[in-house]
């Protein structure tokens, strides 16, 4: 049969930063080495997309939400922390200046900018031009992420030409102030459906430790197996940390969360697993039809990750193939992240 390796030096796992979904109000100004910064105008939708990703909250309930008054933190299994800042009406007055070149330094830090994109759009071009300025003057690499938030209700041909307006606005503007153009990225996004997760996990994946590492196991592992696709979730946000580098179709992703979410219970009773070897993880095997020709297989690799494996129906019922290929890959990832 077709074993799989499994590496033995891929890395020291670092330590932990604290259980995935945990939240608590940052103290001083100490941020951590792995962050994503939040930013927008008040109401652009930004607290309420981590509402819905990290507390689990309904949609329609963050709707209706205080204007967030101090930074919070949010974290992810990785050692990643998402940070929530106030939203900005006015930079001298913000409590925690956004104009602070620090929080925008190191080679682990990432900018996601949301914009209203049924409000004052211009208002927010001109807020994020001079959040750019600040942070490029200390970190010219910083991927400035730009989610195009509240597009529900919207035709698919108005947002492809608002992605398009926003798009060209700011690359023109970058370019007259000689800014760097190749870090900046734009989603369209909305709380009422996956957009906000794939979007996030798109940011997030630069961050993890050892991504390209944690890449090459997961092509090898599609490889090996004759695997279509192969996801590494965070299971409590239903954000993936890697998937292996073929392209991502978002059907697939979408179908890969609804999957999740019908674990539920699955998980609720692993909630108090603790593996005591390499091997002992938990093993759930889930056929869902996709388009009529796929199907997932799920390994749980602990609480906090899992593998989702997409495949055609004769391969995904070679379940001792998976599972032996699995559990190489778990030993792999064990040694790169904190789980």
């Amino acid at each position: 049969s077709m074993g799989m390796y499994g590496p033995d030096n891929m890395g020291v796992g670092l330590p932990g930063e604290g259980e995935a979904g945990d939240i608590e109000q940052a103290k001083g100004d100490e941020l951590a080495e792995r962050r994503v910064l939040f930013m927008g105008l008040p109401r652009s939708g930004k607290t309420s997309i981590l509402r819905v990703i990290f507390d689990g909250e309904q949609a329609y309930d963050t709707m209706s939400l205080m204007p967030t008054q101090q930074r919070t933190e949010h974290r992810l299994v990785a050692g990643i922390s998402v940070y929530d800042f106030p939203g900005i009406d006015d930079f001298s007055d913000t409590q925690y200046s956004v104009l602070n070149p620090e929080i925008y330094a190191g080679e682990h830090t990432s900018l996601v900018f949301v914009i209203d994109s049924q409000s004052d759009i211009q208002s927010s071009l001109t807020t994020l031009f001079t959040v750019m300025r600040t942070a490029q003057s200390v970190n010219a690499q910083l991927p400035i992420n730009v989610f195009i938030n509240k597009v529900d209700g919207l035709s698919e041909e108005l947002k492809q030409d608002i992605q398009h307006d926003i798009q060209q606005r700011i690359l023109k503007n970058m370019g007259y102030e000689n800014l760097n153009v190749t870090q900046v990225h734009v989603f369209l996004t909305t709380i009422f459906d996956q957009s906000i997760r794939e979007a996030l996990s798109r940011v997030v994946r630069y961050l993890v430790p050892k991504y390209s590492s944690l890449e090459t196991i997961l092509n090898s592992f599609c490889s090996k197996s004759s695997l279509d696709k192969v996801f590494l979730f965070d299971v409590m946000t239903k954000v993936y940390l890697a998937t292996d580098s073929s392209p991502t179709y978002p059907p697939q992703y979408i179908f890969a969360c609804q999957t999740i979410e019908s674990m539920e219970e699955v998980t609720m009773m692993c909630s108090g697993f603790v593996p005591t070897s390499d091997d002992d993880a938990v093993l759930q095997r889930i056929n869902v039809g996709l388009d009529g020709n796929d199907e997932f297989f799920i390994y749980q690799i602990s609480p906090y990750l899992l593998l989702l494996c997409i495949g055609s129906p004769e391969i995904i019922r070679q379940t001792s193939l998976l599972e032996f290929n699995s559990s190489k890959v778990t030993k792999a990832i064990r040694q790169i992240l904190p789980c």
